[in-house]
């Protein structure tokens, strides 16, 4: 069993209480809240009536406030005037207190523009908020049970990419309603904070969470529910001793992952697993299509039956797999089933039941017998147990070459010899290529074989990153065949293709590069051979690079000369103009091409292409040689991005010979192609503002087009329908051109007919057509002409005369009509047949030859017959199949279901159909409805379905009133469509709805009351509330009336009726809150008040107006606007208002104060004077002053005496009532702003100076930077009610505002008038951020934490703070953003305090970032993004190596600057970028591992910059002096005039150093030379193992320097052994005779323990051995150690005059070492010779001594 897999059934013995035990204690949970709730909701009395659950009314801005504070909001939007919305919220009631348990908080809310905002069209709806993300419930609100069950599920809960949290209840639910659940359980914020922690255990779950929500969508795909829950106590009830840990719910029986948590895909693979183990029943699992795609990619061995499940083969062949379920099981092997036939069809199954194995996402189809279960599970083992080449269809190859598999694929015919022999062969070869990490399948078919160009079977083409390559050698060489395909994996060889490969390449890759060459061309193959060298860097950008020798499909792109390279970007060719065999230049240029849009260069015959790919396509023609020309392109290129945002496309082309083809004589020229259709540009082409206006015009307007005789001859062969308007030679200003002006105005008509409007000046077609006389308008009709007799200026006329059936009708044909046209035939004639089908169809064509049989006898009765093709016609029409026959009577539909071909039978039907008439509502379909609403203007439409049970005998009744309505003008109509009725908030049936111009009304009375059923319809039709007034009345009201809304409208518009009915639908509402609404036709009166094309609303509040600017069709956008209170205040007096008004603006206020009063008060306008001294002041400070001349509304509130002033405060049930001298306005004005903040503290303010001086001397200070101008502009009523000008003159209106407040305030307006602009919603900000944060001003004190405001936009400027309002956090001077909500004081003050405990990352400015990089030497800046949840994971890394970076010296900060990081080439976030010494660089490894950041950072190879000594602090100072042995230091300071030079000479030498194993580094900090008693400046200190030694030599001889930092005298340290690099051992064996070295090893941790313990022995003898004149270093290079012939480590080498001698004794013994290097050190020649001296001498004394003897000896006589 794999690690990490729980054995299923014992876990399910030893945890099956768990899910009882969770049951338990939820249960008694809720029964103790039960229990407690009516105590708490009782208070003392018994008798109390319990309050039924409401659920709570919000305003937009509580809205806000509540889904920022909850995670899980649900949102029920309601509408006014809305009867169904008042039966849904019903039945919402029902559930709120339910949905309060489960943690759901559920408003309602009536504000339509903020529905808008978020997707909400129609009412009533229900949206759901998981942490800020909506979801819209999409079933029926009125089963308050399946919505509460939305609420709770998993699948409502479910966040792409996001594991969800939930609560205690909320996951017994889940557990209980799913099937598979997957649970994280963590730490719970008390542990682990929101805010973060350093313990492992919320390190480990912020870890595991990160890693397991990259599994999450998997896992919804396979049906596994995941989510987290952050309760110890619910842990400790199912005693998980650690966390966070994982368990797995099936069918409610839990089992506990017990592996790593943050290997994510042996966490899914695991769950895959054990998915099966908790099933009760042993079936094979049903998958969706997602979930197969999951399992397909997660499973290494997977089979899959696809059947249908209608279809009983299919479940004969299921029933006798689940047999072999178990076994499959056994064999590792998962086993699932899908019925999905687009599914199938993906992979190219066409026929069902088929089964198809997946080893490792490689597919494989079963051949064989069904019904035989053995042997398909023998098929399976046999492929699980032996490789052979799986067999695919052509979708699974497509899909796995689309995945970008390296692929090598057999075509083959499976009835041929030749290719079973083949296939033999190379099966041989299949584990192989799973060893390279090819994937080798097979497919038999010979249509996607030739798809690639292959004509010619067996044949094997290799495919890499979906680039094809074809096997030209012999297929039956198996070995040779490998050898190749070795070959192709390991080289970088440019693929060579076919041109049907090259043409698929281009449709499916973004980016191909294509060399056209000749392989016997002795040109090419030298190119070719360049080019192989930068294949591999095309493949790293991005960019396919192949080639082709063909010389047929070089000519299709025009391409003449060979080698050619042509790039294509997103199928747009751009032909290399430059020197192939310079192939840098040529890599330049493709990503060049690829990262910039420039206009690409083609030919005439790529351009032909492009026509036919590209819908919108401007080409340039222009003379390359023409500096005129050149200009042009040039002023062209300037709009190319312009354009490519625009979707038109745009190439140029140097060819005379292709422009005269388009009538073009004179270059440049542009054309612009639309399908096909060309058009010239007249004007100035280096005018490119105009050319892009000119261009979006054409694409975005049906505009008659200009074009030559060329053109309109090619239009005319290839369209059916063209009118031409041949207007001469016409200049401006002349006749012929007024009338082209007035056929502008029908050309949209003719498009909508499917009719092309051209015109040309050009002659020469007309004349030969017989045209004589100038201007003068032609009909081509299939190439057939008809000439227009009538009034050419009459635009009216011709377009009648064009779209005329006898016009359009071709005759014996049945016409081809487009939807559009197929429309308007509807509106004009009563009885229309349709033939609905599908282009290309052949069956369709023989219907079409059969049915124009009877054209001729359809028209005779005045039946239009018309037929169509156009593209999602069966959809848009409702139809249930192609091809399809239907009869339109007044648009009402019958479809024909007999046979097709039958053409007599059709006409007797259809003849029957005209002539019988219907006395029943007649029944629409969807389509045909939608037209009826938008076209008829008084339609009644009862809404039913088959399940409703009254829905008959109701029909029945209202049958009785159809005539009636008939005779009333009003349509009577019937629909099942319950789509339909649920957009306008039907979801319950039956209904009726009435619909005026448009605009439905739903019926609230008895249905089966037919009689009260019409007269409400009648009633409706006849209701005009709205009074019509003329010029003398509007001026009349507009002088008498407070509030008048007038309605301008054009009595010729067609859309006026409908908009009236809006506004009806508003009107009596409207009064309540005193508004007279009007309306009116006169023209003049409409343009005065800025209405040059009615309608338009115009409101006038006091005789002063605004217009309505919103949607004049939503009747409650215009009702909300009406009644704001922001429109409605409008003088600098207090407001009056009424009891409604009031409660308008209570929705929408924070404060309020109410001044009482009535017109019998004698007192109470002389206080009234009084008061409105004090209004700008309140305004100022956020409060609403209003009045109000309602006595009984007063005594409702307590206010039993006039006049009086109440207090309203958002939130507080209860006003409070001033109780002083309403004479005494200060004393009000004070009493006023303590009732708003009753805090009373105030931030000190500070300015210049004395600010930076404060940020200087104080190690915590908090800046709040503010704009006290632009905050008293926001509160003050004039701003207000300027924002609701026109839009042109907002500009002017601000800029005015902007003055007034300058002479007020001073120098203080600096930046307002951006933020005005940028941002109106910073005005609610103001109002509150600043006395939020006065709340924690006491609380900083008492952290040591200056707080203070400022104004002062000189120093924001100087930390680039440019938006107002800002937190600056500044410790020891250095500045931190924040970046949360201001406004949110406790978020504030928790921030501040943990900036000044802890070490935190900063976050930084631009401007704050440019001096950093300038004083920092090391600094380390995180470049990230807002909502960016893995940017904040990372940072939440890098926190924890903060405090590492600062003991290194290197600063590390955050910013959110996108710009900004552009300049540094970062395109994808997060980044970090490393400034040494203002010198960048980017950091390419994984953010995610911050302990692989920070050994980056410090690494010296990052650290130290090329030929440059680099400049350190005194910080990273020290570490190098820990761990580098040899370091030399130049310190300097900045007043130094010789210090440049002397660094300029030291540069020369610190390459050389470093190879010598010594750092050089330079300081400018006195303190740190005063550090190390270095008195003089500039000074070169050489420390070796920290003893630092003073250089007091010429600093500028760099060569004497050089030599004294690596000579031996300054190198050795006493009683220590020094360490050597290559480099310094090189030059010791250079300058000593005699050297000894002690080579050992660091890296393995047992070698290195016996390298310490003997280098502890031999540094005892090193005095001793440095006294026989012998050198000791040591070495830590193996390798190098190698090159002298030591293979065991550690070794001593003894050297003399270079020549290694080894020493093969006791390690561990000194005195050993020390005799073997004494012996080598006096041995062989030098021993010898001595001794063989002193041995000769010692012999020649001893012979000497002898002679002598011999010599001196006396003679002795011989006596005689």
């Amino acid at each position: 069993m794999a690690p990490g897999i729980s054995a299923p059934w014992p876990r399910v013995r030893r945890w099956s209480w768990w899910m009882t035990l969770l049951i338990v204690t939820l249960t008694t949970i809720d029964g103790v809240s039960a229990a407690k709730k009516p105590e708490a909701t009782g208070g003392g009395s018994a008798t109390k009536v319990k309050e039924e659950p409401v659920i709570e009314e919000v305003t937009a801005k509580q809205l806000e406030r509540v889904l920022n504070e909850k995670d899980f909001v649900a949102v029920f939007w309601y509408a006014r005037s809305c009867l169904t919305c008042d039966k849904v919220l019903a039945e919402l009631e029902k559930i709120d207190d339910d949905t309060d348990t489960f943690g759901v908080d559920f408003v309602k809310i009536n504000d339509k523009r903020l529905a808008k905002h978020y997707g909400i069209k129609n009412f009533p709806a229900l949206t759901y908020f998981r942490e800020k993300e909506p979801i819209i419930y999409e079933g029926d609100l009125m089963d308050e049970e399946n919505v509460l069950d939305f609420l709770t599920s998993l699948e409502a809960m479910d966040l792409p990419d996001r594991i969800e949290e939930v609560n205690a209840r909320i996951l017994s639910k889940i557990v209980q309603d799913t099937d598979y659940v997957a649970v994280l359980f963590c730490p719970d914020t008390k542990t682990c904070p929101p805010n973060g922690s350093n313990k492992p255990e919320c390190k480990k779950c912020v870890k595991a969470l990160q890693e397991l929500e990259n599994i999450d969508d998997e896992a919804d795909q396979l049906g596994i529910g995941f989510v987290k829950i952050a309760d110890e106590a619910l842990a400790d009830e199912y005693n998980l001793e650690q966390l966070p840990a994982l368990v797995y719910y099936r069918h409610q029986i839990p089992i506990i992952y017990t592996s790593e948590l943050t290997r994510e895909e042996d966490v899914l693979e695991w769950l895959v697993q054990n998915k099966s183990t908790g099933d009760e029943e042993d079936i094979i699992e049903d998958v969706t299509a997602k979930a197969l795609d999951t399992l397909i990619g997660s499973v290494d061995n997977l089979v899959v039956l696809f059947y249908d499940n209608d279809e009983e083969d299919s479940m004969q062949v299921l029933a006798d797999l689940e047999t072999i379920d178990d076994d499959c099981d056994k064999h590792g092997i998962q086993f699932v089933k899908i019925d999905d036939d687009s599914a199938a069809r993906e992979f190219g199954i066409d026929d069902v039941p088929a089964l198809v194995y997946f080893e490792k996402g490689i597919p494989n189809v079963y051949d064989g017998d069904f019904e035989n279960e053995d042997e398909i599970l023998e098929w399976l083992v046999d492929q699980l147990e032996k490789d052979e080449i799986e067999d695919v269809t052509d979708e699974m190859l497509d899909r796995l070459i689309k995945e970008g598999k390296t692929l090598a694929v057999l075509f083959y015919d499976n009835n041929e010899r030749k290719s079973q022999h083949v296939l033999n062969e190379l099966e041989n070869i299949d584990d192989e290529c799973d060893t390279l990490g090819i994937v080798f399948v097979k497919i038999d078919n010979r249509d996607e074989a030739k798809e690639y160009g292959i004509e010619k079977l067996p044949a094997l083409m290799y495919f890499e990153k979906g680039i094809p390559t074809t096997y030209e050698g012999n297929l039956e060489d198996e070995e040779k065949v490998l050898a190749w395909l070795e070959h192709q994996v390991k080289s970088d060889e440019i693929e060579d293709i076919t041109d049907e490969m090259l043409d698929m390449l281009i449709d499916k890759m973004p980016y191909v590069a294509v060399l056209f060459y000749d392989k016997d061309q002795k040109k090419s193959q030298k190119v070719l051979l360049e080019l192989e060298n930068i294949d591999d860097e095309c493949d790293s950008n991005g960019i396919a690079f192949v080639k082709i020798d063909n010389d047929e499909e070089a000519k299709e792109y025009g391409i003449d000369n060979i080698p050619t390279l042509v790039f294509f970007e997103k199928k747009i060719p751009h032909v290399y103009e430059g020197d192939l065999l310079r192939e840098e230049e040529l890599l330049g240029w493709l990503v060049h091409q690829k990262k910039h849009s420039e206009i690409p260069e083609v030919t005439d015959e790529m351009m032909d292409r492009l026509k036919e790919k590209i819908e919108f396509l401007a080409v340039l023609f222009y003379d390359k040689d023409s500096k005129q020309d050149i200009r042009v392109l040039n002023e062209m290129e300037n709009i190319d991005d312009d354009l490519e945002k625009e979707g038109i496309v745009i190439v140029r082309m140097d060819n005379d010979a292709e422009a005269k083809e388009y009538g073009i004589d004179h270059l440049p020229a542009l054309i612009y192609f639309e399908d096909k259709l060309p058009a010239i540009y007249e004007g100035d082409l280096l005018n490119e503002d105009e050319v892009l206006q000119w261009l979006i015009e054409q694409k975005n307007s049906a505009t008659i087009e200009e074009v030559t005789d060329e053109i309109l001859e090619d239009l005319i062969e290839e369209h059916e329908y063209v009118v031409v308007y041949f207007s001469g030679h016409c200049e401006e200003d002349e006749a012929c051109d007024d009338i082209l002006e007035e056929l502008e105005n029908i050309d949209d008509e003719l498009d909508e007919a499917g009719i092309i409007f051209v015109t040309t000046e050009d002659i020469n077609l007309a004349k030969k057509h017989g045209i004589r006389t100038f201007p003068s308008l032609a009909f081509f009709r299939n190439k057939e002409l008809l000439l227009y007799k009538g009034d050419i200026e009459d635009e009216d006329e011709v377009l009648a005369w064009l779209t005329d059936e006898d016009t359009l009708e071709i005759p014996g044909r049945i016409e081809e009509v487009n939807t559009r046209m197929l429309e308007r035939i509807f509106d004009e004639n009563a009885h229309v047949v349709v033939f609905f089908y599908e282009e290309g169809d052949k069956r369709s064509q023989k219907i079409i030859s059969e049915l124009e049989n009877i054209d001729d006898e359809c028209e005779e009765k005045d039946i239009s017959f018309v037929k169509t093709s156009d593209p999602g016609i069966e959809k848009e029409y409702d139809l249930p199949s192609l091809p399809a026959l239907a009869f339109y009577r007044n648009k009402f539909r019958q479809i024909y279901t007999g046979d097709l071909m039958h053409e007599e039978q059709i006409l007797e039907w259809v003849l029957d159909l005209h002539e019988s008439t219907p006395d029943v509502i007649e029944s629409v379909d969807r389509k045909t409805l939608q037209v009826l609403i938008s076209s008829v203007e008084h339609l009644a439409v009862f809404f039913y379905d088959d399940k409703c049970e009254s829905c008959s005998a109701i029909l029945d009744d209202l049958e009785t009133i159809d005539d009636d309505t008939d005779r009333h003008g009003i349509q009577f109509v019937k629909s099942k469509d319950s789509k339909l009725a649920s957009e306008i908030g039907i979801f319950s049936f039956p209904a009726l709805v009435y619909y005026e111009t448009g605009v439905p009304i739903m019926y609230n009375g008895n249905l089966h009351d037919e009689s009260d059923v019409l007269d409400w319809m009648v009633k409706q039709k006849t209701d005009m509330s709205i009074e019509e007034v003329n010029r003398e009345k509007l001026f009349q009201y507009i002088e008498t009336k407070e509030f008048l809304a007038v309605v301008f409208y054009n009595e010729e518009s067609s859309d006026s009726p409908r908009i009236l009915r809006h506004i009806e639908l508003i009107d009596d509402e409207a009064a309540e809150y005193g508004i007279k609404i009007v309306k009116t036709c006169d023209r003049l009166m409409a343009k005065k008040y800025g209405y040059r094309k009615p309608p338009g609303i115009t409101y006038f509040r006091k005789g002063k107006y605004i217009n309505y600017d919103g949607d004049i069709d939503d009747d409650e956008e215009i009702l909300d606007w009406l009644t704001d209170p922001e429109n409605m205040e409008l003088t600098d007096h207090i407001e009056r208002v009424n009891r409604k008004m009031f409660q308008k603006i209570r929705q929408t206020s924070d404060y309020i104060a109410v001044f009482f009063y009535s017109d019998d008060c004698k007192q109470c306008s002389r206080v009234l004077v009084e008061i409105e001294h004090i209004d700008d002041e309140a305004d100022g400070a956020g409060i609403d002053f209003v009045k109000i001349d309602d006595k009984q509304m007063a005594k409702e509130l307590g206010v039993f005496a006039l006049p009086a002033v109440v207090f309203f405060k958002m939130g507080s049930k209860e006003p409070v009532i001033y109780a002083g001298d309403l004479y005494n306005e200060e004393q009000l004005l004070n009493w006023l702003l303590t009732q708003k903040d009753p805090s009373g503290e105030v931030i000190e303010a500070l300015e210049g100076d004395e600010l930076r001086s404060l940020i200087n001397s104080e190690n915590s200070v908090a800046v709040y930077f503010w704009n006290k101008t632009f905050c008293d502009l926001c509160n003050s009523k004039q701003f207000r009610k300027q924002l609701q000008k026109k839009k042109e003159r907002e500009g002017e209106l601000l800029h005015e505002l902007h003055k007034g407040a300058e002479g007020e305030e001073g120098n203080h307006t600096t930046g307002i008038e951006g933020n005005i602009e940028d941002s109106i919603e910073d005005c609610d900000q103001c109002q509150t951020i600043l006395e939020e944060l006065e709340n924690i001003d006491d609380d900083c004190d008492r952290h040591g934490i200056i707080f203070v405001k400022t104004q002062d936009f000189q120093v924001a400027e100087e930390f680039g703070i440019s938006d107002f309002p800002c937190l600056v956090y500044f410790e020891d001077e250095v500045p931190n953003v924040f970046e949360g909500e201001l406004s949110e004081e406790e978020e504030v003050l928790q921030w501040l305090i943990t900036q000044k405990t802890e070490e935190r990352i900063e976050l930084i400015t631009r401007v704050m970032l440019e001096g950093l990089v300038e004083d920092t030497q090391y600094l380390a800046v995180y470049f990230y993004k807002v909502n960016c949840h893995i940017c904040d994971e990372i940072l939440e890394g890098l926190e924890n190596i903060d405090d590492e970076c600062d003991v290194y010296g290197i600063h590390m900060v955050k910013i959110q600057d996108p710009q900004l990081a552009k300049r540094y080439s970062i395109k994808t976030f997060p980044a970090l970028v490393y400034f040494r010494n203002g010198n960048p660089l980017l950091y390419e490894g994984d953010l995610q591992n911050e302990q692989s950041v920070l050994e980056w950072l410090i690494d010296d190879d990052n650290r130290e910059l090329a030929d440059e000594i680099e400049a350190v602090n005194d910080r990273m100072l020290e570490r190098l002096l820990e761990e580098s042995p040899l370091l030399a230091v130049f310190f300097y300071d900045e007043d130094c005039p010789e210090c440049d030079e002397i660094l300029e000479h030291l540069e020369q030498i610190d390459g050389d150093a470093d190879q010598y194993g010594v750092d050089m580094v330079k300081i400018n900090q006195p303190g740190a030379a005063e550090k190390y008693n270095i008195i003089n400046s500039p000074s070169l200190v050489y420390f070796r193992k920290k003893v630092p030694l003073l250089y007091d030599g010429d600093l500028h001889d760099e060569e004497k320097v050089l030599t004294w930092l690596t000579s031996q005298d300054i190198f050795e340290i006493k009683n220590e052994i020094e360490e050597v690099n290559r480099k310094m051992l090189d030059k010791l064996l250079e300058e000593n005779e005699f050297l000894a070295v002690y080579f050992l090893f660091f890296i393995d941790e047992h070698d290195s323990e016996e390298s310490d313990a003997v280098l502890e022995k031999l540094e005892k003898i090193d005095g001793e051995i440095e006294n026989l004149d012998i050198p000791f270093v040591k070495m830590g290079d193996p390798r190098y150690a190698r090159k002298w012939g030591v293979t065991k480590l550690p070794s001593v080498v003894y050297f003399r005059k270079r020549f290694p001698n080894i020493y093969r004794g006791d390690m561990n013994s000194g005195d050993e070492v020390l005799e073997w290097l004494r012996k080598n050190r006096f041995r062989q020649p030098e021993l010898n010779i001595f001794m063989y001296a002193v041995i000769a001498l010692a012999i020649t004394f001893v012979m000497y001594t002898a002679w002598l003897l011999s010599c001196f000896r006396p003679h002795i006589k011989q006596v005689i």
